[in-house]
């Protein structure tokens, strides 16, 4: 199936009801980051640990001696709400009861990363997070039950990475990701609950490199490859195993590129970062599920690649030394390309980032909060599918997500 990822949802550890970003990607790496609404990341901005994620090549100009450590923590509280309301789906009597559904739970999500400097030139980082994810679940007798009623995607990758610094300004690294995907598409027929479920471990890369301009100023790109799962699993029919099924999935690769810059004389105080994000989410082509009782399913989802954009910045206050203030915004294109192709499993759309927060350093603790408005633009749904039995889903979707996200990061 080119992408049973239509089964989605998840988040790092925890699953978290709405991605962070537009598809179900889990952009959210590092709430230092979060505050400048990710923009800088790739160029490591916040001279984090998260570059373990982001970039391994920019932790090589963290001011990190040798043979020490950085260990950063990172919680986020999630708290989404989704509300859809049917303007005319078909047929009625196939229709649920209800004529609104609502999409939403509160989670945590957990992240981890680590970066440690072996030599002058040699750094080795770790990162313990969740690229993907996303769960939609619906009330039971919403209008669309028949087209959906729960998909999860959880998701774990594990990526250790080498990086070198290569002179004074210039920087390379790279990795291998173990990711670790669990999916379940379910949704309700005449004869009950029918769900799908499978499993699949698999690896990926990331490579990039990092470029220190000037001595106030950092460039970042990164590559995170595809990573193609092989799910296996059963279909369900009231909890009671009738085939046993496989899928295929593609997690899409992301091209990435950051920039830092601290400002000068009389704006000394501030820093500029901005990043810009390509995600071929083209890949994303069908959901196709093999050796079903119905036979080889295969339902279209014509995904197309999409972009993110973010803007960030930085106040250091010259009064308190080690505080940061960080203030961002992101746009964030959805790959869903219309009323068609929008599905009451991943119903996204266009979304548009306002992020705030605050980071503050004692001795070798490092401690940040972020705040995140997420305003996911209204978008519309005229979806026909013909499985269990055919319907048109007409509705109109709101949303907005709220996340709330804390990091601790210690040096030794």
């Amino acid at each position: 199936m080119k992408n049973l990822k239509n089964l989605l949802a998840a988040s790092s550890f925890a699953a978290a009801n709405l991605a962070f970003a537009a598809g179900y990607q889990i952009v959210e790496q590092g709430a230092a980051n979060m505050g400048n609404a990710m923009a800088g990341a790739t160029a490591n901005a916040n001279n984090d640990a998260s570059a373990a994620f982001w970039n391994p090549s920019a932790a090589c100009f963290m001011p990190l001696e040798v043979g020490k450590t950085r260990v950063d923590s990172v919680l986020s509280l999630v708290l989404p709400t989704l509300c859809v309301n049917d303007r005319g789906s078909s047929p009625s009597a196939l229709m649920g009861p209800s004529s609104h559904g609502t999409c939403g739970t509160n989670e945590f999500v957990p992240n981890f990363y680590v970066v440690h400097r072996f030599t002058e030139e040699l750094f080795g980082t770790f990162s313990l997070t969740a690229p993907y994810g996303l769960e939609s679940k619906y009330n039971s007798d919403w209008f669309g039950r028949m087209q959906g009623t729960r998909s999860y995607l959880f998701t774990t990758d594990i990526n250790p990475s080498i990086a070198y610094k290569v002179n004074d300004w210039f920087s390379i690294g790279g990795g291998v990701s173990a990711q670790f995907a669990y999916c379940t598409l379910a949704s309700y027929t005449p004869y009950g609950n029918l769900d799908y479920t499978g499993q699949s471990w698999s690896i990926g890369g990331n490579i990039g490199f990092s470029i220190q301009y000037a001595e106030d100023g950092r460039f970042g790109f990164s590559w995170r490859s595809q990573v193609s799962h092989n799910l296996t699993g059963g279909e369900h029919l009231n909890d009671v195993l009738r085939s046993n099924i496989s899928a295929d999935m593609y997690m899409p690769d992301t091209f990435t590129v950051g920039i830092y810059q601290r400002l000068r004389g009389a704006f000394s105080e501030f820093a500029v970062m901005a990043e810009y994000a390509y995600t071929r989410w083209s890949v994303f082509e069908d959901v196709t599920i093999k050796g079903s009782t119905a036979g080889t399913i295969t339902i279209p989802e014509n995904w197309e690649d999409s972009s993110r954009v973010a803007l960030g910045f930085h106040y250091y206050p010259e009064e308190i030394e080690n505080l940061t203030i960080r203030i961002g915004a992101a746009y964030d294109e959805s790959p869903v390309n219309g009323a068609k192709n929008r599905t009451s499993r991943i119903p996204c759309s266009d979304r548009i980032w306002a992020s705030c927060g605050v980071g503050y350093k004692i001795g070798n603790v490092y401690f940040d909060l972020a705040y995140s408005y997420i305003f996911v633009l209204d978008s519309s749904m005229d979806r026909t599918e013909s499985l269990p039995l055919p319907t048109t889903l007409r509705g109109d979707y709101y949303a907005h997500i709220h996340v709330i996200s804390a990091q601790i990061g210690i040096e030794f």
